[in-house]
């Protein structure tokens, strides 16, 4: 017996994941690593949020985390 998705395909492409969350993600992701975090904005594309991130002690130093808008999990990051 094959099993079948109970979501549509209306709602599977459906945004799970919302700002604060990719936010939490990100700060969580990063933490591992610097210890003085703070946010910069946080934008959708439909696909993915792209989280920036100043980090460290000196000024501008961003880091920019891609995060999957339907299941939260982290794609890649650029600094």
């Amino acid at each position: 017996m094959k099993k079948v998705s109970r979501l549509t395909d209306s709602q599977s492409d459906k945004i799970i994941i919302d700002n604060n969350k990719a936010i939490a993600i990100a700060r969580k992701f990063l933490e591992q690593y610097h210890s003085s975090i703070i946010f910069k904005s946080a934008d959708n594309d439909g696909n993915a949020w792209l989280v920036s991130m100043e980090v460290g002690l000196l000024d501008g130093d961003i880091i920019k985390v891609a995060i999957d808008a339907k299941t939260g999990k982290i794609l890649g990051y650029s600094h």
